[in-house]
């Protein structure tokens, strides 16, 4: 009679640790407080902000070369996939890297892109697939910051993704419904930078379906701080929602070598102990339009200039 109980409750738990993330980042913690940092492992800035990458797929990249190159385990890793179809999603681009990021301790900032179809087809079949990829992560112990339809602001002008406002809601919501009760998933509304404040309000799905805050900006100046260029967001949203603040890519604009030093230097090693819900940053470790990196391809003394601000 006990036997099969005891083997019932082995199973459950078994479930239960495969379920919760191994080691966790954001999962179960207190949105804006910093009292029980550091709390995952990974790499932080001298700051104690944690740190990660975004990785160069297209040219060979990915979190196992950049952690080699710098000697240091990233905290977080953020790769993206397409939604190509009203059809289904299957996340392939996100699910050859499951391996890859178990092995590395990272949480994952998943970038689900609705390029396929309209805000008006997220149904909760998309929504569905969605969660399956996700429990995909989950199940394996890793912790999973949803980044559904990010910088939606911009991404409907030149038409990459298709609707309004009101129908990302919508969409949002329903992706939300899906995952609400996976454990060691997040929901996180990263738009792109905007003008004024009230740019991104209309964008707002409201603080009971967001978990994590955050916002995509690329710096021009050696004068750019946190506050010049986040406060304004941050304020409006993680302080006032007691929401965790998040950045999820960024890097500088001109490739300058100065510019770059002086953002990382910003983020990394500047005090920013007066903005507690500011939990992590994630680099935008690419070659495109310009060549973002600061460590893969950068020569062993830009390696060593960057990784000064790390601990």
């Amino acid at each position: 009679m006990y036997l099969p109980l005891l083997l019932l409750f082995s199973v459950l738990c078994q479930e239960t640790l495969a379920r919760t993330p191994t080691n966790p980042l954001l999962w179960s913690r207190q949105p804006c407080s910093i009292i029980d940092m550091p709390y995952h492992s990974g790499m932080r800035g001298r700051n104690g902000i944690y740190w990660g990458w975004n990785p160069d797929v297209e040219n060979g990249d990915d979190i196992t070369t950049i952690n080699r190159a710098t000697g240091r385990q990233a905290t977080t890793v953020s790769y993206f996939s397409q939604i190509n179809s009203p059809a289904g999603f299957d996340g392939h681009q996100l699910l050859r890297h499951l391996d890859e990021i178990k092995g590395s301790g990272a949480a994952l900032i998943a970038s689900v892109m609705p390029n396929g179809l309209s805000f008006n087809e997220v149904t909760p079949a998309i929504a569905a697939d969605i969660a399956n990829v996700v429990r995909q992560f989950t199940d394996q112990g890793i912790e999973v910051w949803l980044r559904f339809a990010h910088e939606m602001n911009w991404y409907v002008r030149p038409g990459t993704y298709r609707g309004n406002s009101t129908q990302f809601i919508k969409a949002w919501r329903t992706v939300y419904a899906a995952v609400k009760d996976i454990e060691g998933c997040m929901m996180f509304w990263c738009p792109n930078n905007a003008k004024t404040l009230d740019l991104y309000e209309e964008w707002w799905p409201g603080p009971e379906y967001v978990d994590i805050v955050g916002m995509d900006i690329y710096a021009s100046k050696t004068t750019a701080n946190f506050r010049n260029i986040y406060g304004g967001f941050y304020e409006a949203y993680a302080k006032k929602y007691n929401k965790h603040f998040v950045i999820p890519e960024t890097a500088t604009k001109p490739d300058d070598v100065a510019l770059k030093q002086s953002w990382l230097k910003a983020l990394a090693s500047d005090d920013l102990s007066a903005y507690p819900c500011l939990k992590s940053i994630s680099w935008f470790e690419l070659r495109k339009s310009f060549d973002y990196r600061v460590v893969m391809g950068q020569g062993n003394e830009a390696v060593q200039q960057s990784l000064k601000y790390f601990r």
